[in-house]
């Protein structure tokens, strides 16, 4: 075995120090970098569990807004007046308008998105319900008998809509 001089011992300690080095500024990189990753994860998820309990609100919200119209709609001794429509007509498009505000692709599973898109679907739906008046409704009537004109279509439409709402809160509750 050799016998090493001092100057020998230092590059050696100095080569061997380096490549330690070098070893902890990749492992501290990736540590960082684990670090960073799963901190944004956790963020995107907080944001997207937050999203679709926003996304869940608003379903709700609409399902009783068309449960209080088939309500109304669908009962011979109640009528509807043009207040009562054009009440109805406008927060249904503000809450379709604020469904259609939420960045979809940002919802956290595929699940709430197609939830969305059916209700989407059953907006469009009762939209073509609450077209504007019957052709013989005049203009000097204020009111008539909702069961005569409309029957029962809005019950399809409340129930898909019950069931979206109903599904994306199933969502947020087991959303990880």
């Amino acid at each position: 075995m050799t016998t090493l001089t001092s100057s020998e011992w230092a590059a050696w300690v100095q080569a061997i120090g380096s490549v330690v080095a070098i070893f902890a500024a990749i492992g501290i990189s990736a540590w960082q970098n684990y670090v960073d990753t799963r901190r944004r994860s956790m963020e995107q998820r907080g944001y997207s569990k937050r999203l679709m309990s926003v996304t869940h609100k608003i379903a709700y919200d609409i399902y009783l807004t068309l449960h209080n119209i088939e309500q109304l709609r669908s009962n011979p001794l109640k009528s509807e007046t043009r207040q009562m429509r054009d009440f109805n007509r406008s927060k249904l498009g503000r809450l379709e308008k604020a469904l259609h505000a939420i960045p979809l692709h940002n919802l956290g599973t595929i699940t709430a998105v197609e939830q969305v898109m059916i209700i989407f679907s059953q907006i469009e739906a009762a939209n073509n319900l609450l077209a504007p008046e019957p052709a013989d409704m005049k203009h000097n009537i204020d009111h008539v008998p909702c069961s005569e004109i409309y029957g029962r279509a809005w019950r399809p439409i409340v129930e898909a809509c019950r069931v979206a709402s109903y599904t994306l809160r199933g969502e947020v509750l087991n959303y990880t």
